[in-house]
C-alpha cells in the first residue's frame, strides 16, 4: 500500500495547488452572483470583526454542527470512576483546576505543563493559541483534547495545512473545532448500532467522552449573509475554547497494519457497518491491552468532515482513496452555487 499512498498525496498535493491558485472558483458559478459570507467576532469583543468569502460555504456545517443543548447534557460530571480501576475516580473539581491551570499556561506560551504530557501538538499554533492540542494528564487515567479558535484563526481554513484545506471545501466549511462538536453525538450512535449487532459488540470497544469548558470560553459570533434566497442572516454562538476529556485506554504493543489485508478488511467491513459514519483511517482503531478488542478512539462524524449527503459503502482502501479524491474535484469545480447553499 505504500505506494499507493504515495500516488494518493501527491495528486492531492497537485489538485490542491492547481484548484486553490489557477481556478479558484467553480466554472458552472457566474461571477455576479453573491458568495457566501461569514463574519466572525469574539462575544466580548463585538467590534472586531473578521470576515470570509468562499463559495463552497454551506449553512448546516458552519451553523448547525454545535448543538448546544445537546453539549451541555454531556458535560464532565462531577465523579468519573477510572475505566481500568472502579475503586478509584476522580473529582470535576480537581480536574477543573488542572484545566483551567493548563489554560493560563497555555496564554502564556509555555511549551511543557505542569499537569499534562503532550501527546500531539502539530495542528495546535502556540503564538496564535488556536487549533487541537491533545494531552495526556500526568496523574489521572484521561485524554485531552483541547479545542482553541479565536475570531482571526476561524476565517484562516486555509492556513492550518493541506488535508484540513481540502475538507474544508469538500464539507462545506467545516474546521477541527468545529467537528469536535460532533464526537460525542457520533460516539452515541456507534455505541448504540455496535450493541444492537452480534457480530462486533464483542469486538468494540469505545472510550467514554465529556465536554468541559473553562470558566472564560471566549464565545464566538459567527454571522452568515448571502447563505439563504430572501437574505435573511444566519447566526450561531460557539465556544471559542472547550475540551474533549475522554478515556485513556490501555494499548497492545500490536497494531493493525495497512500493509496486513486482514486488517484493511476488517477496519474497513466496520465502518461500512456504521454507514461510514468514522473515518476509514487506519490511525483510528487501536487494539486494546487484554481484551483484543478494536478500540475506536476518533468518533468525528465522518459524513460531515467530507460533506456526505448520502449513505455510502466502499469496497476497500483504494476505493475509498478515489472516491475522496472524486468528490473534492466534484465540489471544486462542479457544484453549483445552488447546491453549496
Amino acid at each position: 500500500m505504500g505506494i499507493k499512498k504515495r500516488a494518493f498525496t501527491l495528486i492531492s498535493i497537485f489538485l490542491f495547488f492547481s484548484t486553490n491558485f489557477i481556478l479558484c472558483r467553480s466554472a458552472l458559478r457566474k461571477s455576479q452572483e453573491k458568495k457566501p459570507r461569514i463574519e466572525v467576532s469574539e462575544i466580548d469583543k463585538p467590534k472586531n470583526i473578521y470576515y470570509f468569502i468562499n463559495n463552497n460555504l454551506e449553512i448546516n456545517p458552519i451553523f448547525k454542527t454545535f448543538d448546544k443543548q445537546f453539549f451541555y447534557q454531556n458535560m464532565l460530571p462531577e465523579k468519573i470512576v477510572y475505566r481500568y480501576d472502579k475503586t478509584k475516580y476522580a473529582s470535576k473539581e480537581e480536574l477543573n483546576e488542572k484545566l483551567e491551570n493548563l489554560i493560563k499556561e497555555i496564554y502564556k506560551k509555555k511549551k511543557l505543563y505542569t499537569d499534562f504530557t503532550i501527546l500531539k501538538q502539530k495542528d495546535f499554533n502556540r503564538g496564535e493559541k488556536s487549533g487541537l492540542l491533545i494531552l495526556k494528564f500526568k496523574n489521572y487515567p484521561f485524554v485531552v483534547k483541547m479545542f482553541m479558535e479565536n475570531p482571526k484563526s476561524f476565517v484562516q481554513p486555509y492556513s492550518k495545512g493541506i488535508c484540513p484545506s481540502f475538507f474544508f471545501d469538500m464539507s462545506g466549511g467545516i474546521g477541527r473545532h468545529l467537528l469536535g462538536f460532533t464526537r460525542i453525538k457520533n460516539l452515541h450512535y456507534i455505541q448504540e448500532k455496535i450493541s444492537q449487532e452480534s457480530e462486533w459488540k464483542d469486538k468494540i470497544t469505545i472510550p467514554r467522552k465529556w465536554y468541559w469548558l473553562p470558566k472564560n470560553p471566549k464565545n464566538i459570533k459567527i454571522t452568515g449573509k448571502n447563505f439563504l434566497k430572501n437574505n435573511n442572516y444566519i447566526e450561531t454562538i460557539i465556544p471559542g475554547t472547550y475540551c474533549l476529556i475522554a478515556d485513556e485506554i490501555n494499548l497492545k504493543d500490536a497494531k493493525l497494519s495497512m500493509s496486513n489485508r486482514n486488517s484493511r478488511e476488517k477496519c474497513m467491513s466496520l465502518c461500512n457497518f456504521l454507514d461510514v459514519r468514522i473515518d476509514p483511517n487506519m490511525n483510528n482503531f487501536l487494539l486494546e491491552k487484554n481484551t483484543d478488542k478494536i478500540a475506536i478512539i476518533d468518533t468525528e462524524h465522518y459524513p460531515t468532515i467530507v460533506g456526505l449527503k448520502e449513505k455510502q459503502k466502499f469496497s476497500g482502501y483504494l476505493t475509498w482513496y478515489y472516491e475522496m479524491v472524486a468528490r473534492w474535484l466534484d465540489t471544486m469545480y462542479f457544484k453549483p452555487k445552488s447546491i453549496a447553499k
